[in-house]
């Protein structure tokens, strides 16, 4: 057991922690995972994607568990019922659409909510690669649409990193209280400065009847400090940037080496 304690849930990022860079979960993590399962250890996935993104992953490791979607926004059952939702307020999703073409024509602009991922132009490069990476297909819609501008969880813009890094600094200083971060150079999220994995994951401790000294959280992204310093133990993969690692109270292997698994196997003597 790492730190002497005993751990009975676990909460962890997907893409560049449990995934590969292959977009794969290792065979020795799947069955790590599958054997958690059995034993009653809840693995739950924790992630930016939309539910529908999350869903085959889930289904791979064999689990009905809930899952965190939109970094925090949107929780669903085994069900995939929404249990718990922190959307943008009215208006907001409609006044950042129409801002960011104005600001960088050359951005992709996709607007998500509960399951529904919705866009202007399917055709579009980065709309069609990303989904090819997800396996899930965006709705062609008009953003013009007020119905579709009904509790958005998230907008997800997608574009060259110069224009990607324009575009935050303009929306930070014209949306102060809405929470806008890369995800990665060419991703920019953004949703209610309300939404945390960090709350939702609190949120869930009564669902599984654990407390949070007894929560494994794993992450590699600036949107995972909040639940990895949350966490009783907060694990970087050894891909995480240098910030994910300050937070953290322990930095495993990149995510090609299975880092994850290497602390499940410490922490959980199956």
């Amino acid at each position: 057991m790492l730190y002497g304690k005993e751990y009975k849930a676990v909460f962890s990022d997907i893409d560049g922690t449990l995934l590969n860079t292959s977009h794969q979960i290792p065979e020795k993590t799947r069955e790590k995972i599958m054997d958690m399962n059995c034993h009653g250890i809840p693995f739950v996935l924790v992630s930016a994607r939309m539910p529908k993104g999350m869903r085959a992953i889930r289904d791979e490791l064999g689990s009905r568990n809930p899952m965190i979607c939109y970094s925090g926004a949107l929780v669903v059952d085994g069900d995939e019922k929404p249990i718990y939702s922190v959307a943008l307020k009215d208006g907001e999703a409609q006044e950042i659409c129409k801002a960011i073409p104005e600001i960088t024509p050359d951005v992709s602009v996709n607007v998500y909510s509960n399951d529904r991922w919705m866009a202007e132009d399917l055709k579009e490069y980065w709309v069609d690669q990303e989904m090819k990476i997800t396996g899930v297909r965006a709705e062609e819609v008009s953003f013009q649409d007020e119905e579709v501008m009904k509790e958005v969880h998230k907008i997800l813009c997608m574009g060259p990193a110069d224009s990607i890094t324009v575009l935050e600094k303009k929306l930070q200083e014209r949306f102060p209280d809405i929470r806008i971060y890369k995800s990665k150079d060419t991703y920019l999220e953004i949703m209610s400065m309300k939404a945390s994995k960090s709350d939702a994951v609190h949120m869930l401790e009564h669902v599984f009847g654990v407390t949070r000294e007894e929560i494994i959280a794993f992450g590699d992204g600036h949107n995972d400090i909040d639940m990895i310093q949350y966490a009783g133990l907060g694990v970087a993969m050894g891909n995480a940037s240098q910030e994910v690692k300050k937070a953290a109270d322990y930095v495993t292997d990149i995510n090609d080496r299975e880092g994850l698994r290497q602390v499940l196997d410490q922490a959980f003597s199956l």
